[in-house]
């Protein structure tokens, strides 16, 4: 059977049927999705809180959170409505009343170009649009302890502010079990500490205790610092084939997301009838690098038989990790090791390490993997702990030979969005 991933760079893949337990991917749905005149219908009927008119009224001051470039979440047309309401209930409808925060957790800070293309020229002309600077101290600001005892350092915008209001996209999240809600705070906003002790509460919990459960504690940690800020009301959109809209919902941090989680699962939940022996997994479109495209791996670990082989596909055009340039020489491999280094204060660098152990436990404790991905050299690969493979057809057969003729074979297409259910 040949099969087509969504991006055709890694070359054509055959598997024969007799191996194939499946082909899987999000859900295809015909049609637009909603139009304008539904996403403001859905920002005006939120779930949980007063409409946005009554939470704004009399405020000066408006700080909107959004995620970025490397989300789907259609800015160009989520924010108008919320700006035409916040206009409405007397905001000032410039710089000094309302700016726009990209939460960008430790990714790179949006270019430019970048910000036009995400927010559209108009909005990206008339607003102060702000990159959020993690590693910045002068950006940011310690507000003491949440309830789970470690420390909320944030960007210090938020003290400044009269009305708060976040907006993303929900899909499955390896870290937070789905996306959306108050992720666009933390990460979003906050500073390294938060980051560190937010992730690596995760690291006590297996994938499949995460992945598509929205009742965890990292969630529950995202939803106290979000209380913590008074946060007044998310708008998440749900999207479908690319940047079509699903679904929109809006209102409280808890009460909207989990509405939201419930539309998600329709689109990326996909009911699968066993494990594989071997599990390719498409990295898109989480794949702008190697950081971002190993989303992919954690779902593939939830239907990958321990001993199997995973394959990875990724483009990677920005490389391995921007962010991070010890994440190379680091590697996946020896993650109990490196949990010990952190442990025991020898290693420093916490956020990097919880990435490394996270996916380190699943393709050197469990499995193997393969990487195919066109932009990382072949040294820097097998450094990390992968095995290197040039194409798709060839990762395969070498997968067979270290399995069995035999193996069992499933294709995960924009794996790092799909919420496998068995």
């Amino acid at each position: 059977m040949d099969i087509k991933l969504t991006k055709h760079i890694f070359g054509d893949l055959r598997v024969n049927s007799k191996n194939l337990i499946g082909v899987y991917g999000p859900r295809h749905i015909e049609g637009e999705g909603l139009s304008d005149i539904e996403i403001r219908e859905a920002i005006d009927n939120p779930i949980g809180t007063e409409p946005l008119s009554k939470l704004a009224k009399n405020c000066k001051s408006v700080l909107i959170v959004t995620d970025d470039n490397t989300r789907a979440t259609p800015l160009s047309r989520i924010l108008p409505p919320i700006l035409d309401v916040l206009k409405e209930a007397g905001v000032n409808d410039t710089e000094d009343g309302i700016t726009l925060l990209i939460g960008l957790g430790t990714h790179r800070p949006m270019t430019d170009g970048e910000i036009v293309l995400k927010f559209g020229v108009e909005i990206a002309k008339k607003y102060r649009i702000v990159n959020h600077a993690w590693s910045d101290p002068e950006s940011l600001v310690s507000l003491g302890s949440c309830e789970f005892g470690f420390e909320v350092v944030i960007n210090r915008l938020v003290q400044s502010i009269d009305l708060l209001i976040c907006i993303g996209s929900i899909v499955p999240h390896a870290t937070a079990g789905f996306s959306g809600g108050g992720k666009a705070i933390m990460p979003g906003i906050c500073g390294e500490k938060t980051l560190e002790n937010t992730h690596w509460m995760a690291l006590d919990y297996s994938m499949h205790e995460i992945l598509g459960n929205n009742n965890n504690p990292i969630r529950a940690a995202i939803n106290s610092i979000c209380r913590k800020i008074n946060l007044k009301m998310i708008v998440n959109t749900i999207l479908f084939n690319g940047e079509r809209v699903y679904g929109v919902v809006s209102g409280d941090v808890e009460m909207a997301h989990s509405k939201g989680v419930d539309l998600c699962r329709e689109v990326y939940g996909v009911s699968i009838s066993e494990k594989a022996d071997i599990v390719i997994a498409e990295a898109y479109p989480t794949d702008i690098d190697l950081r971002q495209a190993i989303k992919a791996i954690c779902t593939a670990d939830l239907v990958c038989r321990d001993g199997g082989i995973i394959i990875l596909t990724a483009e990677c055009s920005e490389g391995v990790a921007p962010q991070f340039p010890e994440f190379v020489k680091c590697g996946f491999r020896k993650p109990d090791e490196l949990y010990r280094d952190v442990k025991n204060g020898t290693f420093k660098q916490k956020l990097m390490a919880y990435t490394l152990i996270a996916i380190g436990r699943i393709i050197s404790d469990k499995k193997k993997a393969i990487l195919i991905s066109p932009n990382i050299e072949r040294d820097q690969i097998e450094n990390m702990g992968f095995i290197w493979s040039s194409d798709l057809q060839s990762a395969l057969e070498n997968a067979y030979q270290m399995t069995c003729k035999d193996s069992k074979v499933i294709v995960l297409k924009q794996a790092g969005e799909l919420l496998p259910i068995l």
